[in-house]
């Protein structure tokens, strides 16, 4: 397949980047600092953009066959070097990019969320959903405006709701599902989540759900559990 990772050179996105190449997909890097991404690959292409600068969205979007969005969650303000403070980049930037596919005609997008977005609020043990709704509330609110814009696009979309992410290598040992219950002590990989991403984007059970992410059984697919 024809990916586009947007968010490349993030936690997830670098991870994301390397396993979609090993599968043999042709990816599109879309990164605002190539540097951050110090990799080369027959087929690998980095297109240098900005979510939050339309213009630069459009011919990085065109010709793929999925677009693979890991933006990074900082709150309002914290993302000094791109110079937009008070702008939430997730919500934002998704909106962007939704609408550059819609130019473009490319229907399949899978967006990392985090737990407790949505409905996956009601499966997280008290006190897990308060606590990271009241530490991170900027966070989770860009989170949560973010999910609302991939529900209504129109597109044939999947969000990836994980739990907290580690720094720890790939296990394939995971729990997905919309019902997958979670607390505070919950964790997951980042390659781990990168994973499942990348096994939904062919997965077409998986449009139109939103799925939570955590340590645990060995799951074959990135499809709800039942």
């Amino acid at each position: 397949m024809r990916l586009l990772i947007v968010g490349a050179s993030g936690g997830t996105g670098r991870l994301l980047v390397g396993q979609a190449l090993d599968a043999g997909h042709e990816v599109t890097a879309f990164v605002r600092d190539p540097s951050r991404l110090p990799l080369t690959h027959a087929s690998l292409r980095l297109v240098i953009g900005d979510v939050m600068r339309p213009g630069s969205i459009d011919p990085a979007v065109a010709g793929h066959d999925a677009v693979l969005c890991t933006l990074g969650a900082k709150p309002e303000g914290a993302d000094a070097p791109r110079g937009q403070p008070g702008v939430p980049v997730c919500s934002v930037g998704t909106r962007h990019l939704i609408d550059a596919m819609n130019r473009a005609g490319v229907r399949r997008l899978i967006v990392e969320s985090s737990a407790p977005c949505g409905e996956s609020a009601v499966y997280g043990r008290w006190p897990a959903p308060w606590i990271v709704r009241t530490v991170l509330r900027e966070v989770m609110a860009d989170k949560e405006i973010q999910e609302a814009a991939v529900r209504s696009s129109g597109l044939d979309w999947t969000i990836i709701r994980p739990v907290k992410m580690t720094d720890g290598p790939r296990t394939g040992r995971v729990q997905v599902g919309a019902g997958v219950r979670w607390g505070i002590t919950s964790k997951v990989s980042r390659a781990d989540v990168a994973a499942v991403i990348l096994q939904a984007t062919a997965a077409p059970e998986t449009i139109g759900a939103a799925l939570t992410v955590t340590q645990g059984g060995a799951v074959e697919g990135a499809g709800p559990t039942r």
